[in-house]
């Protein structure tokens, strides 16, 4: 994972050897983990501040954006991750994004076609999830708490892969996705630190 060089001294002051964050695998991968729990904890901003500015992100409407964080605290998930989540998906109220494999995702949070007969259960259906846009936020959260299934940061080998599940559970498919969740962590981040424009 690509750690921004300002989080450096930040990790040092919390016991992380910068040169081990910078040069061992495991030791980044826990100070990626260190970092996204106490930005989601709402630390300063959730971000240090950086000499460049961020790629651009589009933020999501100002009712949705009130979702997500619904959303996040009903579920009990970070919200900065499952903005990165939302991110990363590239989803919007409407969208259908088709799949190789014949799946098919749905909306702002790209819930998945193989949810729908479970979803039906709950009375959910498939027009709605691809309509409305804060029940589409809302399912989405809670796959990903079920995907969490409560494992947080503390265990950050365990935690990443659980949030790669959210989009494949196929080694390299869930590894690929973690880097791409990772670097819009940063993101979310910033524009949580800016907030609506």
């Amino acid at each position: 994972m690509r750690i921004d060089p300002g989080w450096l001294p930040i990790l040092e002051r919390a016991g992380f050897d910068p040169a081990q964050v910078r040069d061992d695998v495991c030791m980044n991968i826990a100070a990626g983990a260190w970092i996204l729990a106490w930005a989601g904890a709402g630390g300063h901003g959730g971000q240090p501040r950086q000499r460049e500015a961020p790629p651009p992100a589009r933020p999501l409407p100002g009712a949705l954006s009130t979702c997500v964080t619904r959303a996040a605290a009903q579920y009990h998930i970070p919200e900065l991750l499952f903005r990165a989540i939302l991110l990363t998906e590239g989803g919007a109220v409407g969208r259908i994004s088709r799949n190789p494999n014949g799946s098919y995702d749905m909306g702002p949070a790209q819930v998945n076609s193989t949810h729908l007969a479970e979803l039906a259960h709950f009375g959910i259906t498939r027009d709605e999830l691809i309509n409305d846009g804060c029940l589409n936020l809302h399912v989405g959260a809670w796959i990903l708490a079920r995907e969490l299934d409560g494992h947080t940061p503390a265990e950050p080998g365990e935690f990443w892969r659980r949030v790669g599940n959210y989009n494949s559970r196929t080694p390299n498919l869930n590894q690929a996705y973690q880097r791409k969740v990772w670097r819009n962590a940063s993101i979310a981040a910033q524009s949580q630190s800016h907030g609506p424009s």
